[in-house]
C-alpha cells in the first residue's frame, strides 16, 4: 500500500522500541503529561527539548511540529546517518487521556528520507517532503480525517502547476498562501525562499520574498527553511550569508506595509551560537516558543591529542545525547517583538 522499505520499518521499530498505548509503557518510561510533553518552558537562552525522549543520540532532522491543539507532536530523526541507505523517518507522539504516548513511526513515511515540514494553522493539513536515493525530493500533503491522518498526496504546486520543480519546507499561512524553499531564477544556484499565493482556490506562480531574505550568496542552499507567522507578519529562516555566528544562522524578516520584506535580522548570539549552526526553525502553535535544531560538537580537531581521551571515553561521548549530531532546542519567542524595528509598526 505504501512504499516504506522493509529496512526503514526494521530500523525504526528497533529505534523507538515502543507501543503507542500508554497502558503498556514500561516502568522505566517517564509519564509525560501537560503541554509540550510537560517540559519546563525555556527562557531567552535555548534549552534541549525533551532530552532522552525527543532530543536523543540520533540526529534530529527537523524542529518540533505540534498540531494547533498541542496534542500531537511530529519530528524527523536520522537513524542511519552516514550509511547507505540514509534513513530518516518522521516520528509521532500524541496525548491519550492526558498522557503522551511513546514515540512511534508516523503512518505516512514513504521512502528512506522523510522530513516533516509543518501543519496548517487550522490543523487540517500536514506537510512533509520525502526522497528516495538520489531522486529529487517531493512535497506531500496529508489531510486530517476523523480517524487520524489520511494517505499522502503530492502537493499540486510541484506536480501540475510547476512540473519538474523541487520544493520543500512548506509552511501554510492562515490565508492559504504557501511559504517554502523552491526554485528561484534570481539566485546563483536557482534555489531560494518563495511564496505562492492562494487565490480563488489555486496556487499562483512562485514569487521571491525579495533580496533582504534571498541574499545572493553562491551556495547550494544559501537561504532556506522558512517558518511563517500564521498572519504573515514575519518569517524566520535559515541563511548561510556572511556575518553570522555559525555555518548557518537563523534570521527574521518582518513584512512591510507595502507587502515587501524588511531587512534580515540575525536572531543573535544566544540562539545562533548553539554549536556550529542552527537550522529548521518551527514556531509553537501558540507562538510562545521557537524550536530549532542546533549542533554542538563534543570536541574539536585537537582534543583527542591534547586531552588524551581513552577509547571508553570516546564511546561514552558517541552514545550520549551531546555527541555532535543535531538536537532540538526551544527558546522563548519574546525576541520577535524585541527585534522588530520601530518603523515597522
Amino acid at each position: 500500500m505504501r512504499n516504506i522499505l522493509a529496512l526503514v520499518v526494521i530500523l525504526a521499530v528497533a529505534f523507538v522500541g515502543c507501543d503507542s498505548n500508554t497502558e503498556e509503557q514500561t516502568s522505566d518510561t517517564p509519564v509525560l503529561e501537560g503541554p509540550y510533553l510537560g517540559m519546563k518552558p525555556p527562557g531567552d537562552v535555548p534549552e534541549l527539548f525533551a532530552p532522552g525522549i525527543v532530543s536523543d543520540v540520533y540526529w534530529e532532522h527537523s524542529g518540533a511540529v505540534f498540531t494547533p491543539d498541542g496534542k500531537e507532536l511530529f519530528w524527523s530523526t536520522a537513524i542511519n546517518e552516514g550509511r547507505t541507505p540514509r534513513i530518516i523517518v518522521v516520528l509521532h507522539m500524541k496525548q491519550v487521556n492526558g498522557v503522551w504516548t511513546r514515540p512511534e513511526l508516523a503512518p505516512f513515511n514513504l521512502a528512506t528520507y522523510n522530513h516533516i515540514n509543518s501543519i496548517s494553522p487550522d490543523g487540517k493539513r500536514l506537510y512533509f517532503f520525502s526522497a528516495q536515493g538520489e531522486q529529487p525530493s517531493k512535497a506531500w500533503v496529508v489531510d486530517k480525517t476523523e480517524n487520524g491522518w489520511g494517505e499522502p498526496r503530492l502537493l499540486r504546486l510541484n506536480t501540475i502547476d510547476n512540473p519538474g520543480s523541487v520544493v520543500n519546507e512548506v509552511h501554510e499561512a492562515r490565508s492559504g498562501n504557501l511559504y517554502l524553499t523552491g526554485p528561484l531564477d534570481t539566485m546563483p544556484q536557482g534555489w531560494g525562499i518563495v511564496r505562492s499565493r492562494f487565490v480563488d482556490g489555486k496556487y499562483q506562480k512562485y514569487e521571491s520574498l525579495g533580496p533582504n531574505v534571498n541574499f545572493p550568496h553562491n551556495d547550494p542552499h544559501p537561504n532556506h527553511s522558512p517558518t511563517v507567522d500564521p498572519d504573515e507578519r514575519f518569517v524566520i529562516f535559515v541563511s548561510r550569508r556572511p556575518g553570522g555566528f555559525g555555518r548557518e544562522d537563523l534570521y527574521i524578516s518582518y513584512r512591510q506595509r507595502d507587502d515587501t520584506w524588511g531587512p534580515a535580522i540575525n536572531l543573535g548570539p544566544k540562539i545562533n551560537t548553539i554549536g556550529n549552526g542552527s537550522s529548521w526553525p518551527q514556531l509553537s502553535p501558540d507562538g510562545k516558543y521557537l524550536f530549532f535544531v542546533g549542533y554542538i560538537r563534543p570536541y574539536n580537531e585537537n582534543d583527542i591529542k591534547e586531552k588524551k581521551y581513552t577509547y571508553a571515553e570516546l564511546i561514552e561521548i558517541q552514545e550520549s545525547i551531546m555527541n555532535g549530531w543535531g538536537n532540538i532546542y526551544w527558546v522563548d519567542a519574546s525576541f520577535i517583538e524585541k527585534l522588530k524595528p520601530t518603523d515597522n509598526e
